[in-house]
């Protein structure tokens, strides 16, 4: 399970449900040998039930392809809400396993800050250098397509691709990741355990490597470009506010470090949010109203599961190319109709109402509680305007940290009142 947190986010988008898989095996025959039985929550029923309508909507969906594959992935990653919850049965795991987390995005981080001083600065060593590792993994990537184009996949199915190959961003940090979007969303859903792990953490190297990981995690996200990723981070930080006075205080005396790392070009590029002329912003305010008009008339069942259905009328219809609809709730909303986005709705809320009571009921808890819960609100900022969930490692991700979020309600159990006693005592 560590290997997943850990690696998982470091390896190519493609092996993902492997390293979901992989792990799932190797649960099943621990608790096998164990003798243990595998217990489902209802919250991991209720997602259950929202795969089962994605499933059901494959019948009704125009682009079969797109619809089985995005279902299949999502049952897959699905395996990962399961062994979290039901392997991290003690703190001390529980430690180890946001260790590993924090280490992961201290090493993604990392990478996309290399790339960025690559970009700037590479070409004085050698142009190749200024977009060879950009995306680390991009030209595996573009192998493996071409492969696959000219040697796997049938001619019918080649020709119903929106590209043959994958669209890469050079000029932003995308690190493992094939988007910096992708990356940066990420980042925004680990800073808040980095934070806790720090915080936690009393003395020595892990104190230290935690500390070192924040600061490539924010560097990271700097280097991503990406606008949304930036509020979210903001959103984030207000959120581990609430942590308790000694977090608090970390995340305050941190945050002229934050400041620091982010450069000018980031501020400016947040501000150009406020610019309407500006491309991106122009062309999802088309994407909005495009999906508004479809959701008119497929507001009750949806298209179907899968962004290939909203992908193909946007481009057919409205002559947007563009894959999805550029928001978390929408593109699910067109997808799985009113009740597809409402099960999904009602899952996050769940989820966020566990840490909610736990944060009431466990004073131990609450730092770790409030962590995840910022955890969710900045994957939620960054769904404003991309399908985050689009990415197979965004979803792993996700479904891990779901899992996360009931593994530790059943760690920290509430905290017990204290019981005022008689002032007089009955003597013998």
């Amino acid at each position: 399970m560590l290997a997943a947190f850990l690696a998982a986010p470091l390896l190519p988008e493609y092996i993902a449900p492997f390293a979901t898989l992989v792990p799932f095996y190797s649960f099943l025959r621990y608790f096998r040998s164990a003798g243990k039985k595998i217990v489902l929550k209802k919250e991991q029923l209720l997602m259950l039930l929202f795969i089962s309508w994605q499933f059901i909507g494959i019948f009704r969906s125009n682009n079969v392809g797109s619809s089985v594959l995005f279902s299949f992935l999502w049952l897959f990653m699905f395996l990962g809400f399961v062994f979290v919850s039901n392997l991290l049965e003690n703190k001390e795991a529980l430690d180890r396993t946001l260790f590993a987390i924090t280490l992961g995005g201290g090493i993604a981080g990392s990478v996309g800050i290399g790339q960025i001083i690559l970009f700037h600065y590479g070409p004085w060593i050698a142009e190749p250098l200024k977009t060879m590792f950009n995306p680390l993994w991009g030209r595996l990537d573009v192998f493996l397509a071409n492969i696959a184009v000219n040697y796997v996949l049938p001619a019918n199915l080649v020709e119903k691709l929106p590209r043959q190959v994958p669209f890469q961003v050079v000029e932003r940090a995308s690190s493992t990741f094939t988007n910096p979007i992708f990356f940066a969303c990420y980042l925004v859903m680990v800073l808040p355990i980095a934070v806790y792990c720090f915080s936690r953490i009393t003395h020595g190297k892990k104190k230290i490597v935690s500390l070192l990981c924040i600061i490539t995690i924010v560097g990271g996200i700097a280097g991503s470009y990406s606008r949304m990723p930036y509020l979210a981070v903001i959103v984030t930080v207000f959120v581990m506010l609430f942590m308790g006075w000694k977090y608090a205080l970390t995340i305050v005396a941190a945050s002229p470090v934050f400041l620091w790392i982010f450069p000018s070009g980031v501020y400016k590029r947040l501000l150009s949010l406020l610019d309407l002329r500006d491309g991106s912003i122009v062309t999802r305010a088309n994407i909005w109203e495009a999906c508004t008009e479809m959701l008119r008339e497929k507001w009750v069942w949806g298209m179907g599961p899968g962004v290939g259905n909203v992908r193909d009328i946007l481009i057919s219809q409205y002559g947007i190319h563009q894959p999805h609809a550029h928001n978390l709730f929408i593109q699910l909303f067109l997808e799985g109709g009113i009740f597809g986005v409402l099960v999904f709705a009602l899952i996050i809320l769940w989820i966020l109402f566990d840490m909610i009571v736990l944060c009431l009921r466990s004073k131990e808890g609450r730092p770790l509680a409030v962590a995840i819960i910022a955890s969710l609100a900045g994957l939620l900022t960054c769904g404003i305007t991309d399908y985050v969930l689009y990415g197979p490692k965004i979803l792993q991700f996700f479904m891990m940290l779901l899992g996360l979020a009931l593994a530790i309600k059943k760690i920290y159990p509430a905290t017990p009142k204290k019981h005022k006693t008689n002032s007089t005592t009955l003597s013998s």
